[in-house]
């Protein structure tokens, strides 16, 4: 069988009311019924910590996909900045191997959140992402550029941060093209 390791944050995680949930894995599932997703995501996840838990969370599952989904908190960070993201989103792809990747930019934040998670440094975070891209030639969602100009309410919890299910519904629609193309370049 098919394994894509989904690596990420929170939003990877599927956190619903303050825990993560399967949300993201069963709709993707639903889409993909012969793929094994092992969902990685850690709430309050970094870039900088992903590369330290790299091995044992997603080298060591030996997949056949991995869809990294960071940033969200790397923007929020007084510590990340934008060329360290960028280095460990490559140091990530080195790792794993570019033709196993797809990266996912990181979405929006709601208002009550601006303060550490300014839309306009959510974009930046977003674009550099498809640089890492483009870089490693890799396919990449641009989550960031479908979220934009969205009502943050219809995306956000009450936490105006983490997905609803709308959201995580809009989400795999996005994606399902891009794996479905990476799992059809595996066969």
């Amino acid at each position: 069988m098919t394994k894509v390791v989904l690596f990420g944050d929170s939003l990877t995680a599927g956190v619903v009311d303050g825990h993560p949930s399967p949300i993201f894995t069963r709709l993707l599932e639903d889409k993909f019924p012969d793929v094994e997703f092992i969902n990685r995501g850690l709430p309050g996840d970094q870039t900088r910590n992903a590369c330290k838990r790299l091995r044992e969370d997603v080298l060591n599952e030996v997949p056949d996909i991995v869809v990294i989904f960071f940033g969200t908190n790397d923007v929020s960070s007084k510590d990340v900045f934008l060329a360290n993201y960028h280095n460990n989103l490559a140091y990530m792809l080195t790792c794993i191997s570019p033709n196993k990747c797809l990266l996912v930019t990181p979405g929006i934040a709601g208002p009550t959140r601006a303060n550490l998670r300014p839309l306009s440094k959510m974009e930046q975070y977003a674009k550099e992402t498809l640089t890492v891209a483009n870089e490693f030639k890799i396919p990449a969602l641009d989550w960031f550029e479908f979220c934009k100009d969205k009502d943050p309410k219809e995306l956000l919890q009450a936490d105006d941060l983490h997905y609803s299910e709308t959201a995580y519904r809009q989400l795999v629609e996005q994606l399902t093209p891009l794996l479905k193309n990476k799992l059809d370049s595996l066969s």
